[in-house]
């Protein structure tokens, strides 16, 4: 790999007598690494299901090495949202953080989402996990992997980090910020960043890391903690953006400070930095799951034909008109926005004048006085719903012809099996009762309802 010679000058200065072995990891294969997905199911049995995985990684409690020509992606238990494919150094900044239920929590620069699903995990179904990025395409990526991989109390943004304060002011318990920065530590996994590289870029990320970092005082509540990270070496945009940060704000504390080298450790290059807000509150704050819902507007409320609509589509489903409401989250109310009916935190402030991708879990839409369901709703089902629905195709990953049936689906196959029929209406689709989508019962058939933008491409 051809590296800048200005990068090698700056990083033989900083490393010393580490440079050579530095140098040395560039010639070494890369790491991979996947997480398992705690909204759906544990490390442990993630390992008895994916035989592809190998030894734990350290740092990340939930995190495994694997072999990059296994392909992972090309599981079906990776459609069903059961692990996310992420470099073992990147998990470290969540872990970090550690988020517990209950708790508010915003992933200022989320995209692609990673990080915030690892959050998502910590906080199971309980308390309120908001994700934002600038870029509109990065925003849309990043939609998609929440509702992908099954997180149902999450809000995802689209906006620049100064625009949230006057929404939110001092809302969240913990805030990531995993900055945008010059990415000297993917080189080895991105080459083609090396190219882009310059002493002159390093400087324009540290402007615009500092502009990010100036948001965080007035979102964070007293007491709370946030995690920077960036997966580049340089000392500007980490060691030194810390002591700025900590010289403009010194009501907060370095908590921990933790650099991921690639010549150290199995994984590319991370900087890590945890730090506390030790503002007095002038009265203690409540826990999280004890506070009162924000002052807000009263949401548009369901009509009655809407009420109808679902109280059908669980009848149909799970054999009852109500169950539906069993898989609802604490702490929230179903609602209609512009046709959309969706699962709401009622802690959540009014959102006017932001860019909001979505402001929480997408049910479906009714039309015609129907529900449609909608992915969202599948992926984040509790493996309970999917056991109880009696309206179902329930495929097993090791037999070989229900898995062949599953790839079918996943290709947005119209799906038949010899001697059976389908009831009139929706089936929940599922592999080993993980669900997976929706398709519509035609007699002989299921109507494929998995989305074109999700499905499986042959060839990847």
């Amino acid at each position: 790999m051809k590296l800048p010679a200005a990068f090698l000058n700056k990083m033989e200065k900083l490393l010393g007598q580490d440079y050579p072995q530095f140098l040395q990891s560039y010639a070494v294969p890369r790491t991979a690494g996947l997480r398992a997905n705690g909204l759906k199911l544990t490390p442990e049995e993630l390992k008895k299901r994916l035989h592809v995985i190998e030894e734990p990684i350290p740092w990340s409690r939930d995190g495994y090495y694997y072999s990059e020509v296994t392909r992972p992606a090309k599981h079906p238990y990776y459609y069903a949202g059961l692990y996310y494919i992420q470099e073992p150094s990147a998990m470290l900044p969540a872990e970090l953080l550690h988020p517990s239920p209950g708790e508010r929590v915003l992933d200022l620069c989320a995209a692609p989402g990673g990080k915030s699903l690892q959050l998502a995990a910590r906080l199971g179904r309980e308390g309120l996990l908001v994700v934002n990025d600038l870029q509109p395409q990065r925003a849309k990526v990043l939609l998609k992997n929440i509702e992908r991989f099954g997180v149902v109390n999450a809000i995802v943004l689209n906006e620049s980090p100064q625009h949230l304060a006057p929404v939110f002011g001092e809302f969240f318990d913990k805030i990531l910020v995993d900055a945008p920065c010059s990415g000297e530590g993917m080189f080895r996994k991105e080459p083609d960043m090396a190219k882009d590289w310059s002493e002159e870029a390093v400087d324009k990320y540290v402007g615009w890391q500092q502009e990010i970092l100036a948001t965080v005082p007035s979102l964070l509540k007293p007491g709370g903690e946030v995690v920077y990270s960036t997966c580049t070496f340089s000392p500007e945009e980490n060691e030194q953006q810390m002591e700025n940060f900590l010289t403009h704000y010194p009501h907060f504390e370095l908590i921990e400070q933790k650099r991921m080298w690639p010549h150290w450790v199995k994984g590319e290059g991370h900087f890590v930095a945890k730090l506390k807000d030790n503002t007095a509150s002038e009265k203690e704050t409540p826990p999280a799951d004890k506070r009162k819902a924000s002052k807000k507007q009263p949401n548009p409320t369901l009509d009655e034909a809407t009420k109808q609509a679902l109280a059908d589509f669980s009848q149909q489903v799970w054999g009852n008109k109500k169950i539906w409401q069993e898989w609802m989250p604490r702490g929230g109310q179903v609602i209609e926005r512009a046709g959309h009916i969706l699962w709401e935190s009622i802690a959540l402030p009014p959102l006017r004048g932001l860019k909001v991708l979505r402001s929480g879990w997408l049910l479906g839409t009714v039309e015609r006085k129907r529900f449609r369901p909608s992915p969202a709703l599948a992926l984040g089902l509790p493996v309970e719903a999917a056991k109880a629905a009696v309206q179902k195709l329930n495929l097993a990953a090791g037999n070989e012809a229900d898995c062949s049936l599953a790839l079918r689906y996943l290709r947005g196959e119209t799906l038949q099996q010899e001697g059976r029929t389908w009831a009139k209406g929706w089936h929940l689709v599922c592999l080993d009762h993980f669900p997976l989508g929706w398709a519509k019962g035609d007699g002989n058939w299921l109507k494929n309802g998995f989305p074109p933008g999700w499905r499986w491409i042959d060839g990847d």
